[in-house]
């Protein structure tokens, strides 16, 4: 089975990011997780294991890679997935705090980022 390392990537048609897990919020962990994720030729996820990752993130990717689909190539791949979780100082409007928020950006399909705001306190 080809590893799509040097390949052209398979078109990724359907992404579902991983949660930022609340627990990892309020213990205020953030780190990197490695992931493979093995599709079949139909472009359906058939196996996603860890390589390395924090407990508290792991099966929130695995969740995840697992309802990830790909256009249909007639290859099975396996891609390696880097999800980096990260938590960000929030920013005060006057004297309120913030709603926080979790924003994602990729490079898909290979590089996941998740951000988290850590809420404000009134007296920012």
């Amino acid at each position: 089975m080809p590893s799509a390392f040097g390949e052209d990537l398979p078109t990724l048609i359907t992404f579902v990011a991983p949660v930022y897990p609340q627990s990892a919020k309020d213990q205020r962990i953030s780190g990197k997780t490695e992931h493979a994720s093995r599709s079949i030729a139909t472009g359906f996820v058939t196996e996603a294991t860890t390589i390395i990752a924090h407990r508290v993130f792991e099966d929130y990717v695995l969740e995840a890679l697992k309802q990830w689909r790909f256009k249909p190539s007639g290859h099975e791949y396996t891609l390696e997935v880097t999800c980096i979780f990260e938590l960000t100082e929030g920013k005060c409007e006057g004297l309120r705090p913030i709603t926080p928020g979790t924003h994602v950006s990729a490079e898909l399909p290979t590089i996941i980022h998740i951000s988290s705001d850590m809420a404000c306190i009134i007296d920012c």
